[in-house]
């Protein structure tokens, strides 16, 4: 794997381009489907295989758990150390083999710790990031001065942590494929988790326009400040290549120095010692030429009653209409129905995505007022592939 810098090219809109989009949203909802199906028939495996390979796998975890903990002793105590946090359903196991590891530490000549929280792919209590920022407090509050890879979901968690505790002893951050702005398969896990009651609370903050991102981003990156960034993504021009989980437009921070990679989701946190710039960036800081910004852009919308209030609505009261003025499919989602921040009032965020020059929107009030007419052009972004914006609805006709 090499690093790749890469950015998309914009197509002009056509109908063709309409019957891809309506395409990407059937093969989205099949994939929903099929990852339920693909979940029970991997456990009704892993069961069956259960029997006939325990005393081997017994053994080899036993051996790598030795090998983890023999990573954990302290061999720098004067160099300040790098501390790995995985993401979403990760672990230990989400980095480099510990031999590896263990040979990055001579390399650098710093101790590597793992802190590990509560996440998993299947329903349960698991706290969310507000909850998880101050257990990484209580963590972090032991060093003098650390170094931070955060991976995925860790990166948020890193980053809510940063924005409540001035206080800390980050100085460097290298981020591995972060959902930023969130990630659209928290659906298919919202899906899987819809099967208890409780559902899995950290991937209802996860999604695109929950209330845990909008007052994350609404920061502009303050929490970052004086911190040195680097932020490391996936941008692939083959589908074979892509991330599958988290896209260019949400992976890219604007307030880091971003670099695009080959590679996926995954392999980033598990070849992290194979990237010789981020090992020279942990070194001394140097970095890469930084890549474009994506060319895609997406808007997040709020909207806002004269007393200030925020509107809550359904996908019906919302459209999304083309140069032409005809309907885009597909497009847009409303986030969300439950609550998905632990401090945020809840609110409706329209996530509208890939906006075209001359996509014009709509919002439907009542009250007999006609509806609220609204040009993309005026709210997308040129400096960060996503922009979020809070509009005043008028006040409604006949209301003192």
């Amino acid at each position: 794997m090499h690093e790749r810098l890469y950015s998309v090219n914009i197509c002009p809109h056509s109908h063709a381009a309409d019957e891809r989009r309506w395409q990407l949203s059937m093969l989205r909802a099949m994939i929903s489907l099929m990852l339920r199906k693909i979940v029970l028939a991997m456990m009704l495996l892993l069961a069956g295989c259960a029997a006939t390979s325990s005393k081997e796998g017994a053994v080899n975890l036993w051996l790598r758990w030795q090998k983890i903990d023999t990573l954990l002793q302290t061999d720098y105590p004067n160099a300040p150390p790098i501390i790995l946090i995985h993401g979403w359903n990760g672990g230990e196991f989400t980095w480099p083999e510990p031999e590896r590891l263990i040979a990055l530490e001579r390399r650098l000549g710093r101790d590597i710790f793992f802190f590990t929280y509560r996440t998993g792919l299947l329903p349960n209590r698991f706290p969310p990031l507000e909850i998880l920022e101050e257990q990484l407090e209580r963590y972090l509050s032991q060093f003098d001065t650390v170094e931070v890879i955060a991976h995925s979901m860790g990166g948020l968690l890193l980053r809510q942590y940063l924005s409540h505790h001035s206080e800390h002893p980050v100085r460097r951050i290298v981020f591995l494929s972060v959902p930023h702005f969130g990630t659209n398969t928290a659906q298919l896990l919202l899906g899987v988790a819809s099967i208890s009651p409780s559902g899995n609370m950290q991937a209802e903050e996860i999604q695109p326009g929950s209330d845990f991102l909008w007052q994350l981003n609404s920061l502009q990156g303050a929490e970052l400040e004086g911190i040195e960034t680097l932020n490391v993504y996936v941008s692939a021009q083959s589908l074979a290549e892509s991330d599958f989980v988290v896209d260019a437009a949400s992976a890219y921070l604007p307030w880091g120095h971003n670099v695009a990679v080959e590679g996926g989701h995954h392999t980033l946190a598990e070849h992290l010692d194979k990237f010789e710039f981020i090992i020279n960036y942990l070194m001394d800081g140097s970095v890469p030429e930084e890549v474009p910004i994506p060319t895609r852009r997406d808007l997040w919308l709020r909207f806002t009653r004269p007393d200030g209030s925020l509107y809550r609505f359904t996908p019906s009261a919302f459209k999304h209409l083309n140069a032409r003025g005809m309907p885009r499919s597909g497009t847009f989602s409303i986030c969300c129905e439950r609550p998905t921040g632990l401090y945020a009032p809840p609110a409706s965020t329209v996530v509208i995505e890939d906006v075209q020059p001359g996509d014009r929107l709509q919002l439907l009030l009542r009250n007999g007022t006609p509806p609220l007419e609204i040009s993309a052009d005026d709210y997308i972004s040129h400096n960060k592939p996503v922009e979020m914006r809070v509009i005043s609805v008028p006040q409604p006709r006949g209301m003192p």
